[in-house]
Protein backbone atom coordinates (compact mmCIF):
# COMPACT_ATOMS: atom_id res chain seq x y z
CA UNK A 1 0.00 0.00 0.00
CA UNK A 2 1.60 3.44 -0.97
CA UNK A 3 1.81 5.83 1.87
CA UNK A 4 -0.24 8.71 1.07
CA UNK A 5 2.04 11.21 3.27
CA UNK A 6 4.76 13.24 2.33
CA UNK A 7 7.02 11.65 4.71
CA UNK A 8 7.34 7.87 5.49
CA UNK A 9 7.74 6.39 9.00
CA UNK A 10 10.92 5.44 10.35
CA UNK A 11 9.67 2.12 10.18
CA UNK A 12 7.15 1.14 7.98
CA UNK A 13 6.35 -2.93 7.98
CA UNK A 14 3.33 -5.24 8.16
CA UNK A 15 2.44 -6.89 11.13
CA UNK A 16 -0.29 -10.19 11.96
CA UNK A 17 -3.66 -9.47 11.72
CA UNK A 18 -4.87 -7.68 14.37
CA UNK A 19 -8.82 -7.41 16.16
CA UNK A 20 -8.80 -4.27 16.40
CA UNK A 21 -9.25 -2.26 12.96
CA UNK A 22 -5.65 -0.87 13.19
CA UNK A 23 -3.43 -2.37 11.50
CA UNK A 24 0.32 -1.52 12.27
CA UNK A 25 3.08 -1.13 9.67
CA UNK A 26 -0.14 -1.07 6.62
CA UNK A 27 -0.32 2.86 7.81
CA UNK A 28 -2.87 3.67 11.11
CA UNK A 29 -6.66 2.75 10.93
CA UNK A 30 -6.56 1.39 7.55
CA UNK A 31 -10.40 0.16 6.44
CA UNK A 32 -12.54 1.71 9.16
CA UNK A 33 -15.96 2.73 8.85
CA UNK A 34 -17.23 5.83 6.97
CA UNK A 35 -16.56 9.08 8.93
CA UNK A 36 -13.93 7.61 11.42
CA UNK A 37 -11.52 10.25 12.30
CA UNK A 38 -7.97 8.94 10.94
CA UNK A 39 -5.32 10.41 11.80
CA UNK A 40 -1.86 10.20 10.11
CA UNK A 41 0.62 7.88 10.71
CA UNK A 42 3.29 8.68 13.24
CA UNK A 43 6.47 10.70 11.88
CA UNK A 44 8.67 10.25 14.54
CA UNK A 45 9.61 8.85 17.94
CA UNK A 46 6.95 5.56 17.71
CA UNK A 47 6.96 3.82 15.21
CA UNK A 48 6.22 0.57 13.76
CA UNK A 49 8.17 -2.23 14.09
CA UNK A 50 10.76 -3.12 11.53
CA UNK A 51 9.22 -6.09 8.75
CA UNK A 52 12.50 -8.24 9.79
CA UNK A 53 11.25 -9.11 13.11
CA UNK A 54 8.31 -11.37 12.45
CA UNK A 55 6.07 -11.14 15.72
CA UNK A 56 4.32 -13.68 18.16
CA UNK A 57 0.49 -13.86 17.74
CA UNK A 58 -1.38 -11.01 19.51
CA UNK A 59 -1.30 -10.70 23.42
CA UNK A 60 -3.00 -8.81 25.64
CA UNK A 61 -0.12 -7.41 27.19
CA UNK A 62 2.55 -6.33 25.07
CA UNK A 63 5.98 -5.02 26.01
CA UNK A 64 7.77 -2.27 23.87
CA UNK A 65 10.47 -3.18 22.12
CA UNK A 66 14.42 -2.59 23.75
CA UNK A 67 16.67 -4.57 22.79
CA UNK A 68 17.53 -5.86 26.66
CA UNK A 69 14.00 -7.85 25.70
CA UNK A 70 15.07 -9.94 22.58
CA UNK A 71 15.09 -13.77 22.37
CA UNK A 72 18.34 -15.35 21.09
CA UNK A 73 17.14 -15.55 17.56
CA UNK A 74 16.34 -11.06 17.58
CA UNK A 75 12.51 -11.59 18.13
CA UNK A 76 11.24 -8.94 20.29
CA UNK A 77 9.22 -11.02 22.62
CA UNK A 78 5.80 -9.03 22.66
CA UNK A 79 6.60 -5.98 20.35
CA UNK A 80 4.47 -4.19 18.01
CA UNK A 81 5.91 -0.20 18.42
CA UNK A 82 9.37 0.84 18.27
CA UNK A 83 10.99 3.90 19.45
CA UNK A 84 12.78 6.07 17.30
CA UNK A 85 16.30 7.01 18.69
CA UNK A 86 17.29 9.25 15.64
CA UNK A 87 14.30 11.34 15.00
CA UNK A 88 15.68 14.03 12.83
CA UNK A 89 15.87 18.06 12.67
CA UNK A 90 12.81 20.02 11.83
CA UNK A 91 12.45 23.30 11.01
CA UNK A 92 16.09 24.42 11.34
CA UNK A 93 15.43 28.11 9.53
CA UNK A 94 13.29 28.72 12.81
CA UNK A 95 16.23 27.88 15.10
CA UNK A 96 18.88 30.07 13.59
CA UNK A 97 16.14 32.72 13.37
CA UNK A 98 15.81 32.59 16.95
CA UNK A 99 19.47 32.44 17.75
CA UNK A 100 19.49 35.64 15.39
CA UNK A 101 17.14 37.56 17.99
CA UNK A 102 18.62 36.24 20.60
CA UNK A 103 21.58 37.14 19.50
CA UNK A 104 20.86 40.89 18.74
CA UNK A 105 19.16 41.61 21.93
CA UNK A 106 21.86 40.23 24.02
CA UNK A 107 23.87 42.90 21.79
CA UNK A 108 21.28 45.52 22.20
CA UNK A 109 21.59 44.81 25.93
CA UNK A 110 25.80 45.09 25.78
CA UNK A 111 25.25 48.27 24.24
CA UNK A 112 22.60 49.88 26.47
CA UNK A 113 22.88 48.33 29.93
CA UNK A 114 26.23 50.42 30.44
CA UNK A 115 25.20 53.89 29.21
CA UNK A 116 22.05 53.67 31.01
CA UNK A 117 21.42 57.15 32.51
CA UNK A 118 17.55 57.24 34.51
CA UNK A 119 17.43 61.16 33.90
CA UNK A 120 17.33 60.62 30.08
CA UNK A 121 13.97 58.28 29.79
CA UNK A 122 11.71 59.80 28.12
CA UNK A 123 9.18 61.63 30.29
CA UNK A 124 5.65 61.23 28.71
CA UNK A 125 3.38 63.94 28.50
CA UNK A 126 4.93 66.59 31.00
CA UNK A 127 2.02 68.99 31.67
CA UNK A 128 -0.56 66.13 32.91
CA UNK A 129 2.27 65.11 35.59
CA UNK A 130 2.57 69.09 36.84
CA UNK A 131 -1.21 69.36 37.13
CA UNK A 132 -0.76 66.08 39.38
CA UNK A 133 1.80 67.54 41.41
CA UNK A 134 -0.38 70.91 41.41
CA UNK A 135 -2.85 68.94 43.43
CA UNK A 136 -1.05 66.84 45.33
CA UNK A 137 0.97 68.14 48.66
CA UNK A 138 4.36 67.71 48.53
CA UNK A 139 5.15 66.02 52.14
CA UNK A 140 2.32 62.87 50.83
CA UNK A 141 4.84 62.71 47.45
CA UNK A 142 7.86 62.64 49.88
CA UNK A 143 6.54 59.93 51.76
CA UNK A 144 7.68 56.74 52.12
CA UNK A 145 7.72 53.75 54.42
CA UNK A 146 10.12 52.61 56.72
CA UNK A 147 10.71 49.47 58.86
CA UNK A 148 10.52 50.47 62.29
CA UNK A 149 10.22 48.33 65.56
CA UNK A 150 7.08 48.90 66.05
CA UNK A 151 6.24 46.60 62.97
CA UNK A 152 7.22 43.52 65.84
CA UNK A 153 9.84 41.64 63.32
CA UNK A 154 13.43 41.21 63.61
CA UNK A 155 15.50 39.64 60.77
CA UNK A 156 15.28 35.95 62.14
CA UNK A 157 11.18 36.29 61.81
CA UNK A 158 11.01 37.90 58.54
CA UNK A 159 13.50 34.60 57.28
CA UNK A 160 10.64 32.54 59.08
CA UNK A 161 7.99 34.29 56.96
CA UNK A 162 9.32 33.61 53.85
CA UNK A 163 9.94 30.39 54.28
CA UNK A 164 6.49 29.47 55.26
CA UNK A 165 5.21 31.43 51.92
CA UNK A 166 7.33 29.38 50.13
CA UNK A 167 7.01 25.91 52.18
CA UNK A 168 3.03 26.35 53.02
CA UNK A 169 2.60 26.85 49.08
CA UNK A 170 4.51 23.68 48.04
CA UNK A 171 2.66 21.36 51.12
CA UNK A 172 -0.40 22.59 50.02
CA UNK A 173 0.43 22.24 46.53
CA UNK A 174 1.16 18.47 47.70
CA UNK A 175 -1.67 17.69 49.76
CA UNK A 176 -3.86 19.36 46.79
CA UNK A 177 -2.73 17.00 44.15
CA UNK A 178 -3.05 13.79 46.61
CA UNK A 179 -6.64 14.84 47.26
CA UNK A 180 -7.09 15.30 43.61
CA UNK A 181 -5.61 11.96 42.69
CA UNK A 182 -7.74 10.36 45.81
CA UNK A 183 -10.95 11.79 45.17
CA UNK A 184 -10.55 12.55 41.57
CA UNK A 185 -14.87 12.71 40.62
CA UNK A 186 -15.46 14.40 44.06
CA UNK A 187 -12.77 17.18 43.28
CA UNK A 188 -13.59 17.61 39.47
CA UNK A 189 -17.43 18.25 40.75
CA UNK A 190 -16.82 20.40 43.68
CA UNK A 191 -14.98 22.48 41.70
CA UNK A 192 -17.08 22.87 39.03
CA UNK A 193 -19.62 24.23 41.27
CA UNK A 194 -17.90 26.72 43.42
CA UNK A 195 -16.22 28.33 39.99
CA UNK A 196 -19.98 28.53 39.27
CA UNK A 197 -20.19 30.25 42.02
CA UNK A 198 -17.46 32.40 41.94
CA UNK A 199 -18.95 33.34 38.70
CA UNK A 200 -22.21 34.38 40.18
CA UNK A 201 -20.38 36.57 43.22
CA UNK A 202 -18.59 38.53 40.97
CA UNK A 203 -21.79 38.95 38.69
CA UNK A 204 -23.34 39.88 41.92
CA UNK A 205 -20.29 42.45 43.21
CA UNK A 206 -20.20 43.76 39.42
CA UNK A 207 -23.89 44.45 39.35
CA UNK A 208 -23.76 47.02 41.92
CA UNK A 209 -20.87 48.85 40.47
CA UNK A 210 -22.14 48.71 36.53
CA UNK A 211 -25.78 46.85 36.29
CA UNK A 212 -25.47 46.93 32.56
CA UNK A 213 -21.81 44.80 33.23
CA UNK A 214 -23.46 43.05 35.92
CA UNK A 215 -26.06 41.71 34.40
CA UNK A 216 -23.77 40.19 31.34
CA UNK A 217 -22.16 38.50 33.97
CA UNK A 218 -24.99 37.12 35.46
CA UNK A 219 -26.21 36.05 32.17
CA UNK A 220 -22.58 34.35 31.60
CA UNK A 221 -22.23 32.53 34.68
CA UNK A 222 -25.71 31.08 33.93
CA UNK A 223 -24.73 30.02 30.83
CA UNK A 224 -21.77 28.38 32.59
CA UNK A 225 -24.27 26.45 35.18
CA UNK A 226 -26.15 25.64 31.99
CA UNK A 227 -22.80 23.73 31.07
CA UNK A 228 -22.62 21.39 33.78
CA UNK A 229 -25.57 19.64 32.64
CA UNK A 230 -24.60 19.04 29.45
CA UNK A 231 -21.20 17.85 30.44
CA UNK A 232 -22.06 15.81 32.97
CA UNK A 233 -21.42 12.20 30.89
CA UNK A 234 -17.88 13.66 30.00
CA UNK A 235 -16.72 13.94 33.71
CA UNK A 236 -15.56 10.22 34.19
CA UNK A 237 -13.90 10.47 31.37
CA UNK A 238 -12.00 13.45 32.67
CA UNK A 239 -11.57 11.44 35.92
CA UNK A 240 -9.98 8.53 34.39
CA UNK A 241 -7.56 11.06 32.89
CA UNK A 242 -6.83 12.84 35.53
CA UNK A 243 -6.19 10.03 37.79
CA UNK A 244 -3.96 8.44 35.47
CA UNK A 245 -2.06 12.02 34.78
CA UNK A 246 -1.19 12.64 38.06
CA UNK A 247 -0.42 9.50 38.95
CA UNK A 248 2.34 10.07 36.20
CA UNK A 249 3.24 13.15 37.75
CA UNK A 250 4.22 11.17 40.99
CA UNK A 251 5.83 8.24 39.27
CA UNK A 252 8.16 11.12 37.59
CA UNK A 253 8.52 14.10 40.01
CA UNK A 254 11.33 15.23 37.67
CA UNK A 255 8.54 16.78 35.17
CA UNK A 256 8.15 19.21 37.74
CA UNK A 257 11.36 20.14 38.36
CA UNK A 258 11.87 20.96 34.35
CA UNK A 259 8.55 22.89 35.07
CA UNK A 260 10.66 24.92 38.01
CA UNK A 261 13.82 25.52 35.83
CA UNK A 262 11.71 27.37 33.24
CA UNK A 263 10.03 29.34 35.88
CA UNK A 264 12.69 30.61 36.95
CA UNK A 265 14.61 30.74 33.33
CA UNK A 266 11.55 32.51 32.51
CA UNK A 267 12.06 35.22 35.94
CA UNK A 268 15.70 35.66 34.66
CA UNK A 269 14.87 36.60 30.95
CA UNK A 270 12.16 38.59 32.30
CA UNK A 271 14.30 40.68 34.88
CA UNK A 272 16.50 40.79 31.35
CA UNK A 273 14.91 42.38 28.78
CA UNK A 274 13.13 44.99 31.34
CA UNK A 275 16.33 46.45 32.26
CA UNK A 276 17.56 46.06 28.36
CA UNK A 277 14.38 48.08 27.27
CA UNK A 278 14.55 50.70 29.61
CA UNK A 279 18.42 51.42 29.58
CA UNK A 280 17.41 51.32 25.15
CA UNK A 281 14.95 53.92 26.07
CA UNK A 282 17.08 55.93 28.07
CA UNK A 283 19.96 55.20 25.42
CA UNK A 284 18.29 56.13 22.52
CA UNK A 285 14.88 58.00 23.60
CA UNK A 286 11.64 58.42 21.77
CA UNK A 287 11.38 60.76 19.06
CA UNK A 288 10.48 64.83 19.66
CA UNK A 289 10.06 67.65 17.83
CA UNK A 290 12.47 69.91 19.69
CA UNK A 291 15.31 68.02 18.86
CA UNK A 292 17.40 68.22 15.77
CA UNK A 293 17.59 65.67 12.83
CA UNK A 294 19.97 64.01 13.76
CA UNK A 295 18.43 63.47 17.55
CA UNK A 296 15.40 62.57 15.63
CA UNK A 297 16.82 60.11 13.58
CA UNK A 298 18.36 58.72 16.81
CA UNK A 299 14.52 58.28 18.19
CA UNK A 300 13.35 56.47 15.48
CA UNK A 301 16.19 54.23 15.65
CA UNK A 302 15.18 54.27 19.38
CA UNK A 303 11.80 53.21 18.45
CA UNK A 304 12.54 50.70 16.18
CA UNK A 305 15.01 48.67 18.79
CA UNK A 306 11.87 49.07 21.34
CA UNK A 307 9.78 47.29 19.20
CA UNK A 308 12.37 44.89 18.35
CA UNK A 309 13.16 43.73 22.02
CA UNK A 310 9.07 43.45 22.83
CA UNK A 311 9.03 40.97 19.80
CA UNK A 312 12.19 39.58 21.70
CA UNK A 313 10.46 39.35 25.01
CA UNK A 314 7.30 37.51 23.23
CA UNK A 315 9.38 35.20 21.71
CA UNK A 316 11.94 33.89 23.97
CA UNK A 317 9.28 33.72 26.33
CA UNK A 318 6.95 31.37 24.22
CA UNK A 319 10.41 29.01 23.22
CA UNK A 320 10.89 28.91 27.29
CA UNK A 321 7.03 27.81 27.76
CA UNK A 322 6.84 25.32 24.76
CA UNK A 323 10.04 23.55 25.93
CA UNK A 324 9.08 22.69 29.06
CA UNK A 325 5.46 21.98 27.49
CA UNK A 326 7.27 19.71 24.72
CA UNK A 327 9.49 18.13 27.40
CA UNK A 328 6.64 17.08 29.90
CA UNK A 329 4.64 15.92 26.86
CA UNK A 330 7.21 14.07 25.86
CA UNK A 331 7.44 12.15 28.91
CA UNK A 332 3.99 11.19 29.13
CA UNK A 333 4.20 9.98 25.64
CA UNK A 334 7.11 7.59 26.73
CA UNK A 335 4.65 6.28 29.70
CA UNK A 336 1.45 6.00 27.16
CA UNK A 337 3.68 3.53 24.41
CA UNK A 338 6.17 2.32 26.63
CA UNK A 339 4.80 1.53 29.88
CA UNK A 340 3.57 -1.89 29.75
CA UNK A 341 1.79 -3.41 32.95
CA UNK A 342 4.48 -6.22 34.85
CA UNK A 343 3.22 -9.69 34.93
CA UNK A 344 1.64 -10.12 38.37
CA UNK A 345 1.65 -7.12 39.30
CA UNK A 346 -0.45 -3.89 38.75
CA UNK A 347 2.85 -1.54 38.63
CA UNK A 348 3.40 -0.03 35.21
CA UNK A 349 6.98 0.16 33.84
CA UNK A 350 8.77 1.75 31.19
CA UNK A 351 11.89 0.49 29.63
CA UNK A 352 13.24 4.19 28.90
CA UNK A 353 15.93 5.16 31.38
CA UNK A 354 15.52 8.67 32.74
CA UNK A 355 12.88 9.93 29.68
CA UNK A 356 12.30 13.52 31.46
CA UNK A 357 16.30 13.89 30.14
CA UNK A 358 15.91 12.24 27.08
CA UNK A 359 12.72 14.32 26.29
CA UNK A 360 14.01 17.54 27.15
CA UNK A 361 17.18 16.73 24.86
CA UNK A 362 15.09 15.84 22.11
CA UNK A 363 13.02 19.36 22.86
CA UNK A 364 16.38 20.90 22.46
CA UNK A 365 17.69 19.79 19.68
CA UNK A 366 15.45 17.83 16.58
CA UNK A 367 12.40 19.37 17.57
CA UNK A 368 13.66 23.08 18.96
CA UNK A 369 13.22 24.61 15.22
CA UNK A 370 9.04 22.97 15.40
CA UNK A 371 8.91 24.91 18.72
CA UNK A 372 10.36 28.20 17.75
CA UNK A 373 8.55 28.23 14.29
CA UNK A 374 5.52 27.83 16.22
CA UNK A 375 6.28 30.37 19.27
CA UNK A 376 7.50 32.86 16.37
CA UNK A 377 3.65 33.11 15.05
CA UNK A 378 2.29 33.90 18.46
CA UNK A 379 4.90 36.46 19.04
CA UNK A 380 4.93 38.32 15.98
CA UNK A 381 1.05 38.72 16.96
CA UNK A 382 1.87 39.45 20.66
CA UNK A 383 3.65 42.55 19.92
CA UNK A 384 1.43 43.68 17.26
CA UNK A 385 -1.30 43.69 19.94
CA UNK A 386 0.73 45.29 22.05
CA UNK A 387 1.84 48.48 19.85
CA UNK A 388 -2.13 48.29 19.44
CA UNK A 389 -2.39 48.60 23.05
CA UNK A 390 0.08 51.39 23.11
CA UNK A 391 -1.62 53.34 19.83
CA UNK A 392 -4.89 53.54 22.01
CA UNK A 393 -3.42 55.15 25.32
CA UNK A 394 -1.39 57.34 22.83
CA UNK A 395 -4.75 58.31 21.03
CA UNK A 396 -6.50 58.38 25.02
CA UNK A 397 -3.92 61.08 25.40
CA UNK A 398 -4.32 63.26 22.54
CA UNK A 399 -8.17 62.69 22.80
CA UNK A 400 -8.43 61.28 19.26
CA UNK A 401 -11.39 58.85 20.53
CA UNK A 402 -11.86 57.52 16.40
CA UNK A 403 -8.17 56.39 16.47
CA UNK A 404 -8.51 55.27 19.72
CA UNK A 405 -11.91 53.30 19.12
CA UNK A 406 -9.88 51.76 15.93
CA UNK A 407 -7.05 50.64 18.22
CA UNK A 408 -8.99 49.21 20.50
CA UNK A 409 -10.59 47.00 18.08
CA UNK A 410 -7.55 46.03 16.36
CA UNK A 411 -6.36 44.97 19.91
CA UNK A 412 -9.17 43.25 20.70
CA UNK A 413 -9.09 41.43 17.22
CA UNK A 414 -5.17 40.68 18.14
CA UNK A 415 -5.95 39.19 21.53
CA UNK A 416 -8.84 36.74 20.44
CA UNK A 417 -6.33 35.81 17.57
CA UNK A 418 -3.46 35.27 20.12
CA UNK A 419 -5.26 33.17 22.43
CA UNK A 420 -6.57 30.66 19.25
CA UNK A 421 -2.88 30.26 18.63
CA UNK A 422 -1.86 29.60 21.91
CA UNK A 423 -4.65 26.90 22.35
CA UNK A 424 -3.74 25.28 19.09
CA UNK A 425 -0.23 25.23 19.84
CA UNK A 426 -0.70 23.45 22.99
CA UNK A 427 -2.01 20.74 20.76
CA UNK A 428 0.52 20.96 17.85
CA UNK A 429 3.50 20.93 20.28
CA UNK A 430 1.92 18.00 21.98
CA UNK A 431 1.94 16.16 17.85
CA UNK A 432 5.60 17.55 17.60
CA UNK A 433 6.42 16.16 21.19
CA UNK A 434 5.44 12.44 20.56
CA UNK A 435 6.06 12.44 16.81
CA UNK A 436 8.87 14.51 16.22
CA UNK A 437 7.07 16.30 13.19
CA UNK A 438 8.12 20.08 11.45
CA UNK A 439 5.21 22.35 12.86
CA UNK A 440 3.79 22.48 9.63
CA UNK A 441 2.86 18.89 9.83
CA UNK A 442 1.85 18.82 13.20
CA UNK A 443 -0.41 22.04 12.87
CA UNK A 444 -2.28 20.04 9.64
CA UNK A 445 -2.48 17.43 11.85
CA UNK A 446 -3.89 19.11 14.77
CA UNK A 447 -6.33 21.01 12.73
CA UNK A 448 -7.47 17.60 11.59
CA UNK A 449 -8.13 16.35 14.78
CA UNK A 450 -9.64 19.84 16.38
CA UNK A 451 -12.29 18.96 13.29
CA UNK A 452 -12.77 15.37 14.70
CA UNK A 453 -11.96 15.87 18.23
CA UNK A 454 -12.01 19.57 19.38
CA UNK A 455 -14.83 20.40 21.02
CA UNK A 456 -14.45 16.94 23.12
CA UNK A 457 -10.88 18.39 23.86
CA UNK A 458 -12.37 21.53 24.81
CA UNK A 459 -14.92 20.12 27.32
CA UNK A 460 -12.49 18.22 28.96
CA UNK A 461 -9.55 20.61 29.19
CA UNK A 462 -12.09 23.32 30.57
CA UNK A 463 -13.73 20.62 33.43
CA UNK A 464 -9.59 19.37 34.02
CA UNK A 465 -9.32 23.39 34.13
CA UNK A 466 -11.76 24.07 37.13
CA UNK A 467 -9.70 22.19 39.08
CA UNK A 468 -6.52 23.10 38.31
CA UNK A 469 -7.76 27.00 38.58
CA UNK A 470 -9.66 26.93 42.15
CA UNK A 471 -6.79 24.76 43.09
CA UNK A 472 -4.58 27.77 42.82
CA UNK A 473 -6.76 30.13 44.46
CA UNK A 474 -7.24 27.82 47.00
CA UNK A 475 -3.29 26.87 47.90
CA UNK A 476 -2.77 30.93 47.13
CA UNK A 477 -5.43 31.53 50.18
CA UNK A 478 -3.93 28.88 52.52
CA UNK A 479 -0.41 29.75 52.28
CA UNK A 480 -1.57 33.52 53.32
CA UNK A 481 -3.77 32.79 55.92
CA UNK A 482 -0.78 30.34 56.82
CA UNK A 483 1.57 33.50 57.27
CA UNK A 484 -0.54 36.08 58.12
CA UNK A 485 -1.71 33.81 61.77
CA UNK A 486 2.29 33.47 61.53
CA UNK A 487 3.59 36.95 61.46
CA UNK A 488 0.14 38.71 64.09
CA UNK A 489 1.60 36.10 66.40
CA UNK A 490 5.11 36.98 66.00
CA UNK A 491 4.33 40.86 65.84
CA UNK A 492 1.23 40.52 67.82
CA UNK A 493 -0.78 42.86 66.01
CA UNK A 494 -1.67 43.75 62.56
CA UNK A 495 1.00 46.22 60.64
CA UNK A 496 2.34 47.06 56.82
CA UNK A 497 4.82 44.12 57.07
CA UNK A 498 2.31 41.10 57.56
CA UNK A 499 0.46 42.31 55.01
CA UNK A 500 3.26 42.63 52.75
CA UNK A 501 4.06 39.07 53.52
CA UNK A 502 0.58 37.74 53.30
CA UNK A 503 0.61 38.93 49.83
CA UNK A 504 4.01 37.30 49.16
CA UNK A 505 2.70 34.02 50.27
CA UNK A 506 -0.47 34.35 48.28
CA UNK A 507 1.82 35.18 44.91
CA UNK A 508 3.89 32.27 46.05
CA UNK A 509 1.13 29.44 46.15
CA UNK A 510 -0.11 30.96 42.76
CA UNK A 511 3.39 30.44 41.33
CA UNK A 512 4.44 27.32 42.68
CA UNK A 513 0.71 25.64 41.95
CA UNK A 514 0.69 26.83 38.53
CA UNK A 515 4.28 25.43 37.68
CA UNK A 516 2.32 21.77 38.99
CA UNK A 517 -0.56 22.39 36.67
CA UNK A 518 1.63 23.31 34.02
CA UNK A 519 2.92 19.33 33.86
CA UNK A 520 -0.98 18.64 34.71
CA UNK A 521 -2.18 20.33 31.58
CA UNK A 522 0.61 19.20 29.31
CA UNK A 523 0.12 15.62 30.13
CA UNK A 524 -4.09 15.74 29.39
CA UNK A 525 -3.32 17.27 26.27
CA UNK A 526 -1.01 14.41 25.23
CA UNK A 527 -3.15 11.72 27.01
CA UNK A 528 -5.65 12.91 24.80
CA UNK A 529 -3.79 13.10 21.56
CA UNK A 530 -2.88 9.90 22.05
CA UNK A 531 -6.13 8.43 22.73
CA UNK A 532 -7.24 9.68 19.56
CA UNK A 533 -4.70 9.00 17.18
CA UNK A 534 -3.78 5.24 18.65
CA UNK A 535 -6.06 3.80 21.42
CA UNK A 536 -4.88 0.22 20.34
CA UNK A 537 -1.61 0.89 21.91
CA UNK A 538 -3.08 1.56 25.05
CA UNK A 539 -5.31 -1.42 25.06
CA UNK A 540 -1.76 -3.65 24.26
CA UNK A 541 0.21 -1.81 26.94
CA UNK A 542 -2.53 -1.14 30.09
CA UNK A 543 -5.27 -2.97 29.00
CA UNK A 544 -7.32 -2.30 32.55
CA UNK A 545 -6.86 1.49 31.97
CA UNK A 546 -7.89 1.02 28.50
CA UNK A 547 -11.09 -0.94 29.86
CA UNK A 548 -11.65 2.56 31.69
CA UNK A 549 -11.08 4.69 28.78
CA UNK A 550 -13.75 2.63 26.72
CA UNK A 551 -16.25 2.11 29.67
CA UNK A 552 -15.94 6.11 30.23
CA UNK A 553 -15.51 7.33 26.39
CA UNK A 554 -16.41 4.07 24.16
CA UNK A 555 -16.11 6.39 20.79
CA UNK A 556 -12.73 7.41 21.63
CA UNK A 557 -11.43 4.10 20.88
CA UNK A 558 -13.16 2.67 18.40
Amino acid sequence: MSNPYTQPPYSYGQQPQMPMPNQYGQGYYQQQPQGYYQPPPPQGYYQSSPPSQPQKPTQTKVDIPDTSKTTSNGEFKKSKIEFNDKPSHQDVWATFLYLATLAVTIAIAVISIPKFDINKLPSGNTTKKTNYNKYHSSSYNNYYYKRSEDDGLNNFETIILLCASFGSAAAFTLLYMILVQKFTGKMIKGTFFISIGLNFLSALITFFASPIMGLILIIFAGLYLLCYFFWRSRIPFAKVVLKTVTAVTRKYPATIFIGFIGCVVAIVWYGLIAVTIVAALSYWGYKNNSETSTNDNKAVIGYVVYVFLIFSFFFTSQVINNVVHVTISGVFATYYFRGVVEPGTNKIEVDVRNPTIKSFKRAMTTSFGSICFGSLLIALVSTLRVLASQAKHEAAEDENYLLCIIACCVECILSCIEDGIEYFNKYAFTEVAIYGKPYCQAAKDTWTLCKARGIEALINDNIIGNVLSIGAITVGCLAAAVVFALGFFFAGAINPSIIIFTIIAFLAGILIFSVVAQVIDSGVATTFVCLCEDPDALRQTKPELWEKVRDTYPSIVY
